[in-house]
């Protein structure tokens, strides 16, 4: 790659970066439907001919935020515990590092966590072709391998429910964590507890799942 294509390429991603982190502030704050692509570009600081060399419509550019910011979730969170101890973990060790991460980001990035719950109902009410999303999943997949992985070999060692395949074990757990905690975020859950507050009923839904994960 000449010098000329390696600079071409390395502004191409800096824009696209630029435009990811303006959308996620905007949508974040605003809703996804509320704010407009040229909103976004002017953020961005970003001509408006320009994104859409980039994102063609505002469907593209929600799922690029999404897969950006569960990516950049999901690689601290492997980084932090280490390669080699996550593939040493069994199922339970494995969910309580997924919930942990989810309660994480409700103390202290909720905003992610509402980015997440309005992304989906977005993704629905546009009907939004299932061949576009691959990209919004893939940060999961590493931890739902390991997860798969650990239960084959808690088969012979730490017993874990037999009536449910791994596969619906992990997407009803994963789902049941991270949509409680998106709704807290989004203070959609009416209790007495002030907004903001419910990381201790996190807590406890994490200790519930992780009961039920034992077929008790």
């Amino acid at each position: 790659m000449t010098r000329n294509a390696e600079r071409d390429k390395l502004e191409a991603e800096r824009r696209k970066t630029q435009l990811i982190e303006a959308g996620f502030e905007l949508f974040a704050r605003y809703g996804i439907e509320s704010v407009s692509l040229s909103a976004v570009a002017k953020k961005a600081d970003v001509a408006a001919s320009t994104m859409y060399k980039y994102f063609q419509n505002k469907a593209s550019l929600a799922v690029a935020i999404s897969a950006r910011i569960w990516s950049d979730v999901w690689t601290t969170s492997r980084e932090q515990q280490g390669a080699n101890t996550l593939a040493q973990m069994d199922p339970y060790q494995l969910f309580e590092v997924y919930a942990n991460t989810v309660i994480g980001l409700y103390l202290e990035r909720p905003q992610i966590l509402r980015y997440s719950a309005n992304y989906k109902t977005y993704i629905r009410r546009e009907n939004v072709p299932e061949g576009m999303l691959g990209e919004h999943l893939d940060p999961l997949r590493p931890i739902a391998e390991l997860f798969l992985g650990s239960c084959k070999v808690a088969a012979t060692g730490t017993p874990v429910r037999t009536d449910v395949s791994p596969e619906k074990m992990f997407s009803f757990l994963a789902l049941t964590m991270l949509t409680m905690a998106e709704r807290y975020a989004q203070g959609l859950v009416w209790t007495e507890v002030p907004e903001g507050a419910h990381a201790d009923d996190l807590v406890q839904l994490k200790n519930l799942l992780l009961t039920w994960m034992k077929g008790e």
